[in-house]
């Protein structure tokens, strides 16, 4: 009688293993199974979110390079104001049919020839040089002194600024532009040999100035303050 219970009591335990082992593989598989549909998922989501953001970053690439121009503009226009603050003299920004050059000012009738007349004198002109004569130097590690013929103290040389600095953006081919000062009545189209200028007083103050610039996939109108220099108003139409 023992052992027949002995022998039932072994038959269950067995039972028991093997329905512990059936259902710790059904869920081994069914857990199994849905980390599979989980990923499935996360790549429709992903292969989702990959197609709106590609459009997206071509429209912000597009938009980068038609706005080119307008940045590049702003750049030499607080690189002219600044330095026309600093030197203490006018500096100008020189619209034409090809693009725009920042330099110094020295011609109110500027025209196209004067222009880069005065760009192949840059190129041909020699560095700037300290003002600082050779004579009037310390050589403090041999134990130099000043060679001053008088005891009163000497003003500082006046700064050499560079006569010749330019800057230049070439506009792209397919790119035309206009301008507007607050004196004309309409829009400007820059073509063949016009120049038109946007001077920076020593003050730093210049021309209120609306510039229009058109290319075959976008539109750019832009309105510049006349303190700073900055962007007050844009107006943007990407095709």
């Amino acid at each position: 009688m023992k052992a027949a219970c002995r022998s039932t009591k072994t038959s269950h335990d067995a039972s028991d293993a093997l329905t512990t082992r059936h259902r710790s593989f059904v869920r081994h598989e069914s857990a199994r199974a849905f980390t599979l549909i989980e990923i499935v998922i996360a790549l429709t989501i992903v292969a989702v979110l990959a197609a709106a953001t590609v459009p997206m970053l071509k429209g912000f690439q597009d938009e980068r390079l038609a706005r080119e121009p307008v940045t590049a503009l702003l750049k030499l226009a607080r690189e002219a104001r600044m330095r026309a603050m600093q030197e203490k003299r006018p500096y100008q920004v020189a619209f034409h049919a090809t693009g725009f050059t920042a330099s110094r000012y020295f011609n109110p009738y500027l025209q196209l020839t004067g222009l880069n007349e005065f760009l192949a004198a840059g190129e041909a002109e020699p560095a700037v040089e300290s003002t600082i004569e050779e004579g009037d130097k310390t050589d403090v590690d041999s134990g130099g002194k000043s060679n001053n013929t008088t005891e009163l103290p000497l003003a500082p040389p006046a700064p050499k600024y560079d006569e010749y600095w330019s800057e230049k953006y070439e506009l792209p081919k397919e790119v035309k532009y206009q301008i507007q000062h607050w004196y004309d009545a309409e829009p400007t189209p820059l073509e063949g040999d016009m120049v038109k200028l946007w001077v920076f007083q020593p003050s730093g103050v210049c021309q209120p100035l609306k510039i229009h610039v058109e290319s075959p996939s976008s539109t750019f109108d832009v309105e510049f303050a006349a303190l700073t220099a900055d962007i007050v108003k844009e107006t943007v139409d990407l095709r």
